[in-house]
């Protein structure tokens, strides 16, 4: 829990655009990539991809299903991120419990 902070507007405007010019142009250079090197069009009548959905022929009406296997990845990927999140929060709890015992 963030206590006692004395951060006003005007402070964390400034600190917003100090961060937007240092990750601005990597996310223009980044788009205009999608956009003009990777742009595709999909199987669903001229629809415009930027690429960034390699696998779109799995929303078209023809695609093949989803197999067994990766259904199971996408299960075994969703427990695993799951019990990871539960044990960091564990932890954050206990060493905050031991940091404000300390």
């Amino acid at each position: 829990m963030i206590s006692h902070c004395d951060l006003n507007d005007a402070a964390f405007i400034n600190d917003t655009l100090e961060l937007m010019v240092v990750v601005g142009p990597g996310a223009l250079c980044l788009t205009l990539w999608r956009i003009f090197v990777t742009n595709r069009s999909g199987p669903r009548g001229g629809i415009v991809s930027l690429g960034l959905d390699d696998s779109s022929r799995v929303y078209a009406g023809n695609a093949s299903p989803i197999s067994h296997c990766m259904r199971l990845g996408y299960c075994v990927t969703a427990v695993v991120t799951f019990v990871l999140g539960s044990m960091a929060a564990n932890v954050f709890r206990l060493c905050s419990q031991w940091f404000y015992s300390v």
